[in-house]
């Protein structure tokens, strides 16, 4: 008798059950939640600001018709380290400056900002020219020596306790001062003495001290007041009794003596002689 062809189905359908329940399904895959960038990245610190180089401290300096800049590095507005005198009268202004305030490595300066160019002279002082001629000038400062920059702007630096000639200073352990003058003769007289035509020519104090710069000052004075005066013998008279007789009251000066040079004039203590 053969099976039923529905007996014969049961034994291969219960196989396939049994197996289905031997394996099991694969997991779903959980979702990885993604990275926070401060978990993908270590924290970096943040930078300390940097500090702002303090701009140095900037006085103005005004004689006449000159203007002058002083900037003192490393100061404050409430000890500017520089100090200014004008004296409208005399066309002077007095700049004084704190030892502790000029340093070698990185020294205060002095502009030129009313136009023109500083000239550096033998003897320390420095003349402000215009065109060419002299229309002030700075003094030798004592303890210190004005060095050029370039045409409109000088440094200020200490020479170890001596003057521009090498000669120890008293006052090394002071203040700092230079004088910008812009006006050098006080007075001038024509007249005859000792045999012929003389001017008499009396300097102002800050020209009497200032050296070179002043005696640079003074002739143009001179010559801008009268031509005639531009003559050798007249500058060779002037800057001997500038170096030699600053004090004197008058420095007299007469076209009529030789021109011999500056070094017979001073010879001839300022008075050469045909």
């Amino acid at each position: 008798m053969q099976p039923h062809p529905r007996s014969r189905a049961l034994p291969a359908l219960a196989l396939l059950l049994a197996l289905g329940a031997c394996t099991q399904s694969a997991p779903a895959p959980t979702a990885t939640p993604s990275a926070t960038p401060s978990a993908m990245t270590s924290a970096t610190p943040s930078a300390a600001p940097t500090a702002t180089p303090q701009e140095p401290v900037r006085v103005e300096v005004t004689a006449g018709d000159v203007t002058l800049e002083v900037s003192v590095p490393g100061a404050t507005p409430d000890h500017p380290g520089a100090h200014v005198t004008p004296d409208e009268q005399a066309g002077t202004a007095t700049v004084t400056l704190e030892r502790s305030a000029v340093g070698d490595a990185d020294p205060p300066t002095i502009t030129l900002v009313s136009g023109g160019t500083f000239e550096t002279r033998v003897d320390g002082s420095v003349t402000v020219r215009s065109d060419g001629t002299a229309v002030g000038g700075l003094s030798a400062p004592r303890g210190a020596r004005l060095t050029a920059v370039d045409g409109s702007r000088l440094e200020v630096r200490t020479t170890g306790g001596t003057d521009h000639e090498g000669r120890e200073d008293d006052e090394d352990h002071g203040d700092l001062s230079t004088v910008l003058g812009t006006s050098s003769v006080a007075s001038t007289d024509w007249g005859d003495r000792e045999g012929g035509r003389s001017l008499a020519v009396v300097p102002t104090v800050w020209a009497r001290e200032a050296g070179q710069a002043g005696t640079d000052l003074v002739w143009a004075e001179l010559v801008a007041a009268d031509p005639g005066v531009d003559t050798a013998t007249m500058h060779d008279q002037l800057e001997c009794h500038a170096f030699g007789a600053p004090d004197k009251d008058s420095w007299n000066l007469e076209p009529w003596r030789p021109d011999v040079g500056l070094v017979a004039t001073m010879a001839a203590r300022c008075n050469p002689t045909p």
